[in-house]
């Protein structure tokens, strides 16, 4: 297998096809996978695969959904005070 970076670019080659060009970090990722998960490629490319790591909440699931529901409910309260002052 063969990576190419170019700025944000990345193009991934395997047995000497393209495979993949397009995002930098998908080509990363298609590496990774093609290398059947292996911990030194891994390794390699953790400086990148950190950067893009998804946010972590602090508050249980529980909590978000709560958070969801309030915000959902607070939005159709917005909506009928809207609607009640056009009629």
């Amino acid at each position: 297998m063969i990576l190419e970076m170019d700025g944000s670019e990345g193009k991934l080659y395997i047995n000497n096809q393209l495979k993949f060009k397009g995002d930098g970090y998908l080509a990363i990722k298609s590496f990774i996978a093609n290398s059947n998960e292996d911990p030194e490629v891994k390794s390699r490319f953790q400086a990148q695969l950190n950067m893009r790591e998804k946010p972590r909440f602090s508050k249980p699931k529980d909590d978000l959904a709560k958070m969801k529901q309030e915000a959902y409910d607070s939005l159709n309260t917005s909506n009928q005070k809207k609607s009640k002052k056009r009629k």
